[in-house]
């Protein structure tokens, strides 16, 4: 049951990971275009990230908590756990601004 769960949350995690990746890749690309073609070209962007940020991240999210609930409290795998979720439920900046 835990290797599974640790499973689905890894990859869960992998795809948020990912698309932040993605997501800073492409900018350098995107700072070359006038604004009405990056306004043009954003929102080819929203829906795959849209669902792929809702479900990595917030499933990413609930599994990491599934795991904190079965892992025995004070192992090295329950606090490496525990850093994972900080890391994926931290607040980030907004780039818009």
């Amino acid at each position: 049951m835990h290797t599974a769960l640790l499973i689905v949350a890894l990859l869960l995690v992998a795809v948020t990971m990912g698309l932040s990746l993605a997501h800073a890749l492409e900018f350098p690309g995107k700072l070359r275009l006038d604004e009405p073609t990056y306004r043009a070209v954003q929102t080819i962007y929203y829906p795959g990230f849209t669902i792929g940020g809702l479900v990595g991240e917030f499933g990413g999210m609930l599994m990491l908590i599934a795991l904190l609930i079965l892992l025995p409290k004070g192992t090295d795998r329950f606090w490496w756990t525990v850093a994972a979720f900080a890391a994926v439920a931290r607040p980030t900046s907004d780039l818009r601004k």
